[in-house]
C-alpha cells in the first residue's frame, strides 16, 4: 500500500515581505509624485489662465473707452457751452479735457483713498474719461424759445440723461427735462426735478458765469446739427470686500453718477502715461507722468499698464517671482502668479 504525504503549504519570509512592501512604497511614492506634479500643473495653469483673462478683459474695457474719449458726434472743438448747474464737476467738465489722469499721489474725485466698498488703493493711477455715445442722433429742427430739440428718429434717451449737441461751429451739453417718444421731441428746460438740472434754456456759446434761466447766448442748432448721449467714465483700482485689489469703474446715469462696480479681480496695480502733442503737429511728441500734463486737450494717445496676480496663492513652481512693473522690480508675494499688461490706446476723436 502507497502512502502519500501532504506536503505543507509554505510561507513569505520577512525577508521577502519586506522586499515586497519596498517595492509597493517606490510604487506608491511615484504615483503620488505624479498626482501632486499634476495638481501642481494644473493650478499654475489655471492661475495662469484667470490671470490672463482678467488683464485682457480689463484692457478691452478700458481700451475701448479711451479710443471714444472727446466724442462730441461732430468732431473737435474748444467752443463748449456746458449749462448745467455745477458745470465744473468732475464728470461733467467736458471743456478741460475728455481725458484726466490722476498719479499715484494725486487726490480722484470720484472715489477716495483706501478703506473699503471699492476705495482707490494709494500709489495707484486713476483716470476720467468724457465724451459720447457711439449712437448719433440727427436733429431735424430746434426751436431754442421753447428749449426743444425734434429728432429725426426714435431715440432711446429718458427724463434726466446728459446730452451733447453740436454742429460745426459749437456744442452744447445740457440735462434732458422731458421727452416724448411719439413725436421724438427732447427739452432742455431749466426748474426741472432732475439733478443737477440746467441753469439757463440759452445753448450759445459761452455759457454763463452767473447762470439764470435766460442768461447766456441764444443759439438755433440747425438741420445739420448732431445729438449724443454724454458720458463720463472713472476708472482706478480699488479695495474689494475679500480685503483684496480689482479694477473698479464708475459711471454716469440719467445724471448721477453710479456706485462703483467691481469690474475684475486680482489687478494689482495700474499706471498710466500720457502721449502729448507740444507742437500742434497732430502727432505724440513725448509720453509723461499725469502730473506733468498741464493742458490735457493736447492728449492724443494714453499708455495703460496692468499688474495682474492670481488671488490663488503657491502657484509658481520656481518659488517668489519679480516682474518688472512701471520701472520697477516687484516681488510677488505668497508665491503668487503675476503678469502685465500694456496697451497704448489713441483718442480717435482727437486724431486727424
Amino acid at each position: 500500500m502507497t502512502t502519500y504525504h501532504r506536503r505543507g503549504q509554505r510561507g513569505l519570509t520577512l525577508i521577502e515581505l519586506m522586499v515586497a512592501m519596498t517595492i509597493g512604497l517606490f510604487l506608491l511614492a511615484g504615483v503620488i509624485a505624479v498626482f501632486v506634479s499634476s495638481k501642481q500643473t494644473y493650478r499654475t495653469n489655471e492661475a495662469l489662465s484667470r490671470v490672463q483673462e482678467s488683464g485682457r478683459f480689463a484692457m478691452e474695457f478700458i481700451a475701448y473707452d479711451i479710443r471714444m474719449a472727446g466724442l462730441t458726434g461732430c468732431g473737435q472743438t474748444d467752443r463748449i457751452a456746458n449749462t448745467l448747474n455745477n458745470p465744473g464737476s468732475w464728470w461733467t467738465d467736458f471743456g478741460s479735457g475728455g481725458i484726466i489722469g490722476y498719479g499715484g499721489a494725486t487726490a480722484f474725485p470720484p472715489q477716495a483713498f483706501e478703506g473699503s466698498g471699492g476705495n482707490r488703493i494709494a500709489g495707484t493711477d486713476a483716470f476720467v474719461l468724457r465724451g459720447g455715445r457711439p449712437t448719433h442722433y440727427s436733429i431735424e429742427s430746434h426751436t431754442p424759445n421753447s428749449a426743444n430739440f425734434k429728432l429725426n428718429a426714435l431715440h432711446e434717451l429718458a427724463n434726466g440723461s446728459i446730452v451733447m449737441v453740436c454742429d460745426n461751429r459749437q456744442a452744447s451739453i445740457f440735462q434732458v427735462t422731458n421727452v416724448n417718444a411719439s413725436n421724438v421731441t427732447v427739452v432742455h428746460n431749466t426748474g426741472s426735478s432732475e439733478t443737477p438740472g440746467n441753469c439757463t434754456q440759452l445753448l450759445g456759446f459761452p455759457a454763463p458765469t452767473t447762470c439764470g434761466p435766460q442768461e447766456g447766448t441764444e443759439y438755433q442748432y440747425g438741420p445739420d446739427s448732431m445729438l449724443v448721449e454724454y458720458v463720463s467714465t472713472a476708472y482706478y483700482i480699488g479695495r474689494n470686500q475679500s480685503n483684496g485689489r480689482s479694477l473698479y469703474r464708475i459711471t454716469l446715469n440719467a445724471g448721477t453718477p453710479t456706485a462703483p462696480q467691481e469690474l475684475v479681480e486680482g489687478l494689482h496695480d495700474m499706471r498710466v502715461v500720457y502721449g502729448r502733442d507740444t507742437s500742434n503737429n497732430n502727432q505724440v511728441n513725448d509720453y509723461v507722468a499725469p502730473g506733468t500734463v498741464t493742458n490735457w486737450n493736447n492728449v492724443l494717445a494714453a499708455r495703460v499698464s496692468l499688474l495682474a496676480i492670481s488671488e490663488e496663492a503657491n502657484v509658481t513652481a520656481g518659488g517668489q517671482q519679480t516682474v518688472s512693473f512701471a520701472g520697477n522690480n516687484v516681488a510677488i508675494p505668497n508665491n503668487r502668479l503675476a503678469q502685465v499688461f500694456t496697451s497704448t490706446v489713441a483718442l480717435r476723436n482727437r486724431l486727424p
